[in-house]
């Protein structure tokens, strides 16, 4: 998709260049550049690094917040279990694109930004009832244990799948978790 206004491209370049260089080693005179505007013009659309971060943080979990409610909304009602769970699997695939800079928003909402925790934790906590809603729709008796232990587990997958030690058994996984929790 090609921007079509300056903002969109102001977050479109940063998002690379954050990617590309981690948050703390991304200005916003390299932003600027990257752009090819100046940093009055930047200034002008963020007035500061934070609130451009913020913006990349709601355009990301945004994403991710999609990928999520699309994958539940895929779920047949007469789909077993295995389908569900294989279904968050495929999905968690399609999220590791996204997991560099998952992964930097988070460190920075951990270590520096309240602001961008907040937003994070709301996320989290809307993620985590997507899925604990799903489970109760299917009679589970502990889902709001699982549908933490499913966030986890993303989160956890997520990481694995940016350290590229070696290939994720998505199917496999999903497997063993219905085989063993649901």
């Amino acid at each position: 998709m090609k921007p079509n206004n300056m903002k969109e491209n102001i977050l479109l370049a940063a998002t690379d260049l954050m990617i590309k260089n981690g948050i703390k080693n991304t200005s916003l005179a390299d932003i600027a550049k990257a752009v090819d505007i100046s940093k009055g013009t930047l200034y002008y659309h963020y007035s500061s690094k934070d609130d451009l971060i913020s913006d990349i943080a709601n355009m990301h979990l945004m994403a991710i917040t999609n990928a999520a409610l699309d994958c539940v909304c895929n779920i047949d009602s007469d789909a077993s279990n295995e389908q569900m769970i294989n279904l968050i699997m495929d999905k968690i695939s399609t999220i590791e694109g996204r997991g560099r800079i998952h992964m930097y928003i988070l460190c920075e909402a951990i270590t520096s930004n309240d602001d961008l925790r907040e937003e994070i934790k709301l996320k989290y906590i809307e993620w985590r009832n997507t899925i604990k809603s799903e489970l109760i729709k299917t009679n589970k008796k502990d889902a709001e244990a699982l549908s933490f232990l499913l966030v986890s587990i993303i989160d956890g997958l997520v990481v694995q799948g940016l350290l590229k030690t070696e290939k994720i058994p998505y199917e496999s996984i999903a497997n063993f978790l219905v085989s063993r929790f649901i």
